[in-house]
């Protein structure tokens, strides 16, 4: 009988040391899911709030650009922006407003876009005859802010051919990327001009009649038939090209768009 009631009670202990393992581990999981889930919401959150900050930065961009770049922010994907045109308006140094322009979205948007530059010092009849565009088309932009080489083209090729070479771009990246988005703008004014005035005129008036997005960064500069635009352009009288300051007041005007602070 002794020996019954110890074996039993054995039993016993034993069984109250499996129940009260089995409630341990039971507790233990349920603490180790509910940190589980306390750090995952922490963890998004900080994402959700981080996408909704870029869309509010590309506040002005063209609607079908924003929801574009929604799309590659949901995907994990970089969104890509091409700076495209002359190497006399894009410029090549650390001061171009282009080279500005790429570092100021770059760390404002952060992994989230990437920008490419293209300069080509051609005309528009030469960048298509040279097949330049298939460069364009390999970077398979979401967005390209093109400068149709308007001012190359001053004296040497006719508004409606220029105007042609723009659909030519604008249908072929579209074809690579049927979401692409085209932004056109003008190159630098230039000190009382003639001819010159009548192609960028020209230009808007394309953009509107096609509904293309058209930057009109001119409305920051002096006024092109004063001498103030003097300060703005190498060379003074004769120049083509921007100064310095003339890069920066470029710049300024774009980021500001890109950029919604």
């Amino acid at each position: 009988m002794k020996r019954f009631l110890v074996t039993l009670l054995a039993i016993g202990c034993i069984a109250v040391l499996i129940a009260g393992n089995k409630h341990w581990k039971e507790k233990t999981f349920v603490a180790a899911e509910r940190n589980k889930q306390e750090v995952k919401v922490k963890t998004e959150e900080p994402e959700i709030d981080s996408e909704e900050a870029f869309i509010k930065l590309a506040a002005n961009w063209p609607e079908q650009a924003k929801k574009n770049y929604q799309l590659a922010l949901k995907e994990g994907r970089p969104f890509t922006i091409l700076i495209a045109g002359s190497s006399n308006a894009l410029g090549l140094d650390d001061t171009a407003w282009s080279t500005i322009v790429k570092k100021e979205l770059e760390q404002a948007y952060g992994e989230t876009i990437q920008v490419i530059v293209k300069s080509y010092d051609l005309t528009s009849r030469q960048f298509i005859a040279e097949d330049k565009l298939a460069e364009l088309i390999t970077v398979q932009p979401d967005v390209t802010l093109l400068e149709p080489f308007t001012l190359m083209d001053n004296g040497n090729v006719m508004i409606s051919e220029s105007h042609q070479t723009i659909e030519e771009i604008r249908s072929a990246l579209a074809e690579a990327n049927p979401e692409h988005v085209l932004m056109l703008q003008p190159p630098n004014p230039l000190y009382q001009a003639n001819y010159y005035p009548v192609q960028v005129e020209a230009l808007q008036k394309y953009a509107d009649e096609e509904d293309i997005p058209y930057l009109n960064h001119w409305t920051a500069w002096a006024d092109p038939d004063s001498k103030d635009i003097q300060a703005f352009l190498t060379d003074g009288d004769e120049s083509t090209t921007p100064s310095e300051k003339g890069h920066q007041v470029w710049a300024e005007f774009i980021v500001d768009y890109f950029i919604e602070e």
